[in-house]
């Protein structure tokens, strides 16, 4: 949003859309508290909510007292049921999908294994899925979400997927032409944050990251409520040891040598003479098995550096540590502590570190996030009927 006031939306100047947004994100709020919050006066805010009520984007609700023998007054909220969304997040094994609310609360799901990681193929079983919604109760759809791993330009492009094996595949173009609907795109962990942001464990947080580990590294950094592009390669290869095992690029004790899964079960499939996937690699070391438990307890121990230089370098209040690869900070929990204060000065680590697993849907989510920030605030949609809301 731009931060002269010009429009965007039907009448909806830059503050007109602050408002929205903060009410979206925290809940009900009265006009006094909304003048308070953003330090404006009651005529300003007068003027900046009209034009949101006009347009259905708000609505008056429930009564709120104030503290002390202060009347009750009316509450501005958002009609969250009137607007749908669905979020994708595309992996090499399985198509994850959610429908949503406008506050991304999961109403439906969808998992579809993968066919093929042809582009059509990928376009044909997206469309499959946003069909099947529409079959089961979700006629309408406001706008749809896609993320993957990768590089993602201007929202238009995946420029490079090392996982789906793409590179300059203009997928929001294909998508938009199948689907008839308004089409995001964008890179798979802008879009978790962005859900931890406005739902998620980073709300209320105007300063956090978001650290993410399984199939490859993530990195999403939010500071003064704003997200700050993050390079996908730099931090994937943040240097963590110099005489720690090589990655596949031959970087030497780099975060992707030693926290992708792929690189932990390498290291433990060689240790023990035999192929040992992930899951089993912690369940070794969970057992005490002395291979498997050494190679966790290295790429625990690393986790805590990645984070400990991420609250040194950013200074952020909030360190959230996610993926599938996660449940690692479970069995070597001393480590990951460990790497965290190796470097931390005497009053210990600046960030408040969050250890929270999500699953791909919660992913998905992110993805209809994406989706909810390019289109809010814009008029609510007519639905024709009750039935459209149905769930």
């Amino acid at each position: 949003m731009s931060s002269d006031g010009t429009s965007k939306g039907p009448g909806f100047t830059a503050l007109s859309r602050t408002v929205a947004i903060d009410i979206l994100v925290h809940g009900a709020r009265s006009r006094a508290q909304l003048t308070k919050t953003m330090g404006l006066s009651a005529a300003t805010l007068t003027r900046l909510v009209k034009p949101l009520l006009e347009a259905g984007v708000l609505a008056e609700t429930e009564l709120i007292r104030t503290p002390g023998r202060g009347r009750a007054s009316l509450a501005l909220d958002v009609v969250a049921e009137r607007y749908r969304f669905i979020g994708v997040k595309l992996t090499t094994e399985s198509i994850y999908a959610v429908v949503t609310d406008l506050r991304a609360r999961i109403l439906d799901t969808c998992v579809l294994p993968v066919r093929s990681l042809a582009v059509s193929d990928i376009v044909d079983a997206v469309s499959e899925i946003v069909a099947g919604f529409r079959s089961t109760g979700q006629p309408h759809v406001d706008a749809v979400g896609v993320t993957v791993g990768g590089v993602v330009e201007a929202g238009e492009i995946v420029a490079d997927s090392p996982f789906m094996h793409w590179h300059e595949v203009p997928l929001r173009a294909l998508l938009s032409k199948r689907l008839r609907v308004p089409v995001h795109l964008d890179n798979d962990v802008v879009g978790l944050t962005q859900a931890q942001h406005w739902f998620g464990y980073g709300k209320g947080y105007s300063d956090f990251a978001l650290l993410t580990v399984g199939a490859g590294i993530g990195y999403g950094l939010v500071l003064n409520n704003t997200m700050i592009p993050t390079g996908v390669t730099p931090v994937s290869h943040l240097p963590i040891d110099p005489y720690g095992p090589l990655c596949f690029l031959g970087h030497r004790g780099c975060m992707t040598a030693y926290l992708t899964s792929d690189s932990i079960a390498s290291a433990v499939s060689a240790g023990v003479g035999r192929p040992v996937g992930y899951d089993e690699v912690l369940e070794l070391a969970g057992a005490g098995d002395l291979i498997a438990r050494r190679v966790v307890e290295e790429a625990a121990h690393a986790l805590g550096q990645a984070a400990a230089s991420i609250s040194s370098l950013t200074g952020v209040e909030r360190i959230i540590l996610s993926g599938e690869g996660i449940h690692l900070a479970d069995v070597a929990r001393k480590s990951l502590d460990e790497g965290l204060g190796r470097y931390a000065g005497p009053r210990g680590s600046r960030s408040e570190l969050v250890i929270r697993p999500m699953d791909f849907i919660e992913w998905a989510r992110g993805a209809a996030t994406i989706a909810i920030q390019r289109e809010f605030p814009g008029p609510a949609p007519t639905r024709s009927s009750s039935a459209d809301f149905a769930s």
